[in-house]
């Protein structure tokens, strides 16, 4: 670890001059948790030029609502706009315990998609509706409940409500009530409560709030009109583990259960919707992919079970032989090590035999599509196996800033930490290497992706990345909410910079031209499962190019 120190500048945080009480939600702990957050994004978070803001316009455009909030709702409303304009997609926040007794919610089924450079938004279609519609739907659930505002309701009559909502539910909302399999409608979204969303991780810190509110949306139809509609926040949120590097969504009849276990609910209604074809998509794609064909290793266990690690030998459609490396996460999954009876698993054994395993195999894939990132320490043991066995760090570092406490001034302390090389062979060089990539690898998945193309000459397939580049921290902030964001350093140049942009595949994989709607052709939620396979299949195709325009150039001389 490296430090350096900045200039001292005397500055008393507002948060410990002003007299609030922590307890009490009022405009004076409003105003010092705000002030907190913002001068946190300020000495922490390298990325807030490159995103067009400043401490000093986040605070013009942002303090006075955050201050005057009726609500907590309505305040940490405000902090998630304020995040959403870092483009940092590791930004994120917890409410506080202390002034949010219920889940936080967002709503049900909804999902969110690139595809071709629209944000799609994916909902059951009966959960579309016009606002005022939705109003009085909401206020006749109210009313059949005995009540005359969602807040009279007790814990089981919140639970009725939520039976009541539910888009694939007990009131057969949906004409065809015995397929638990449903599509999603799919709307482009343009805004979320009045705010432009760009990115699914800005429409879903926005998408989140209390449980039974309304989120407003403006949505564009395929001739340019952009128009108003409501959805119900029905669908509880929660995190799965500390570092909520995994959530579970629950549906509004699995969360009405869970807040009142006696409530009756048939077998029609337990699990009323399964995601559409993310699993039956998934078969089929295995099945006629080379995957489906190949001869697949065997790997350490625990770790290539809690790590979703997968090797095998793949075939081309001219016959060429290529080793495949799947790595779906470089932290390991909570509900992965809850199937396996396990409190934590390590990447190191599986990952060496793995590559054993490929070490022969001239041309490599290495799959990163959807892994979220993890460990900065488990990226790096992966890097090191590519780096030169003279490199004595990985390239990439984190910085982070600390304030030490003087007598007269606070001295702020710039940390550079740097990742030793783990002690693993080399590869070496000669190797064609392709990187799998889509707009859900992000992190430590991103790195790991920049440092191939950097270093090693890999060609990257798929999607833009998420832009999540810099190494994360958490901070408490006065009234009790966590702050979750990306602190500063990150790829060490030559090495390609993807902070708030995400890489660039060298070749895209789409799915085709929109029909004459506009609407895409392929729905996006089976596009979304089946899209490790159709890049894998791009890469393969890719290998037999390169060697057909070998033979050519050999042919030519």
């Amino acid at each position: 670890m490296r430090r350096r120190t900045a200039c001292a500048a005397l500055a008393l945080l507002t948060a410990s001059c002003a007299s609030f009480d922590e307890r009490v939600f009022d405009e004076r702990l409003r105003g010092a948790t705000f002030d907190a957050y913002v001068r946190t994004i300020d000495a922490q978070f390298d990325g807030l030029d490159d995103a067009g803001w400043s401490a000093s316009k986040l605070r013009t455009a942002y303090r006075d609502a955050a201050v005057a909030a009726a609500d907590p709702a309505a305040f940490y409303r405000v902090l998630r706009q304020v995040l959403a304009e870092l483009d940092d997609p590791h930004a994120s926040l917890t409410v506080s315990p202390r002034f949010w007794s219920g889940p936080v919610a967002e709503p049900e089924w909804s999902q969110l998609e690139l595809v071709d450079g629209r944000l799609l938004l994916g909902v059951p279609a009966t959960s579309l509706r016009r606002p005022d519609q939705l109003r009085e739907d909401i206020a006749g659930w109210v009313d059949e409940l005995g009540a005359q505002s969602l807040s009279e309701l007790d814990r089981r009559g919140i639970a009725e409500f939520l039976r009541l909502s539910a888009a694939f539910g007990s009131r057969g909302m949906l004409l065809d009530r015995s397929a638990r399999i449903r599509p999603l409608s799919w709307v482009e979204l343009v805004s979320v409560d009045g705010f432009d969303v760009e990115t699914p991780h800005d429409a879903e810190l926005l998408l989140r709030g209390a449980l039974g509110s309304v989120a407003t949306i403006e949505v564009r139809s395929s001739n340019g009109v952009v128009r108003e509609l409501a959805l119900l926040r029905n669908a509880g949120v929660f995190e799965l583990d500390e570092a909520r590097t995994a959530r579970r969504r629950l549906d509004p009849l699995a969360l009405a259960q869970r807040l009142d276990p006696r409530l009756p609910m048939g077998e029609a209604e337990r699990g009323a919707r399964l995601p559409l074809a993310a699993e039956l998509a998934g078969r089929r794609a295995r099945s006629t992919s080379a995957l489906g064909e190949g001869r697949r290793f065997a790997l350490a266990q625990p770790g290539a079970d809690a790590f979703d690690l997968e090797a095998f030998e793949v075939t081309t459609p001219a016959g060429l032989r290529a080793g495949y490396l799947r790595i779906g996460a470089f932290r390991p999954s909570p509900s992965a090590l809850e199937s396996i009876g396990i409190e934590d698993a390590s990447i190191d054994a599986a990952l060496a035999t793995a590559v054993a395993n490929l070490a022969a195999y001239e041309r490599w894939i290495i799959d990163v599509t959807g892994n979220p990132g993890g460990a900065w320490r488990d990226a790096g043991l992966f890097m090191s196996y590519f780096l030169p066995v003279e490199a004595e760090t990985v390239p990439h570092v984190v910085r982070s800033v600390r304030t030490s406490p003087g007598l007269l001034i606070d001295t702020r302390i710039i940390e550079t930490t740097l990742l030793q090389r783990a002690d693993v062979p080399h590869l070496g060089a000669g190797r064609e290497v392709i990187v799998l990539v889509d707009q859900d690898t992000a992190s430590a998945g991103e790195i790991v992706a920049s440092m191939l193309r950097g270093g090693s000459g890999a060609t990257l397939v798929g999607e833009r990345t998420a832009g999540a580049e810099f190494s994360t921290a958490e901070f408490l902030a006065p009234d009790g909410s966590t702050l979750r964001l990306g602190l500063g350093g990150g790829m060490v140049p030559p090495f390609e910079s993807f902070q708030g942009r995400g890489l660039e595949p060298d070749v895209r994989v789409t799915p085709g031209p929109s029909a004459a709607d506009g609407r895409p052709r392929v729905d996006p939620e089976v596009w979304r499962a089946q899209f490790r396979y159709r890049a894998l299949r791009a890469a393969l195709e890719l290998f037999d190019e390169r060697e057909l325009l070998g033979e050519r150039g050999a042919d030519s001389r």
